[in-house]
């Protein structure tokens, strides 16, 4: 049999450990990194193309050509600092609920205790 007031504070202690207010700076630190990634993405890019330009004999064209290794290097960088954003918003909606989820809890906890209990005698 399952005791309900201990699958209550099971989720009241667990749902306390998640909304932490330290989670707004940690969402801080993550958008910096993330806003470092992408813009470090972007000359990273540049330097994957590499113009060649031909000599007049094949028609003197300008030939471009892509080195794999800066663009794996950008296109790690754009995808991890996306991850980090998308990280950063939960750690924000986590921190934003500290303040409030403390006080909702309390009051439904409260709410099952203060219950009359009648005895069916």
């Amino acid at each position: 049999m399952h005791d309900s007031r201990s699958e209550e504070t099971d989720s009241g202690t667990r749902s306390r450990r998640l909304h932490q207010p330290w989670r707004l700076v940690v969402a801080g630190a993550e958008v910096l990194v993330a806003a470092l990634l992408i813009a470090l993405a972007f000359p990273a890019w540049e330097n994957s193309v590499v113009r060649i330009e031909l000599p007049e004999a094949a028609g003197g064209a300008v030939v471009s050509r892509m080195l794999g290794s800066w663009v794996t290097l950008s296109v790690l960088a754009v995808t991890f600092g996306g991850l980090l954003l998308i990280d950063a918003s939960r750690q924000l909606v986590l921190g934003v609920r500290a303040g409030r989820s403390g006080g909702r809890s309390r009051r439904d906890s409260g709410a099952t205790t203060s219950e009359p209990t009648s005895g069916s005698e």
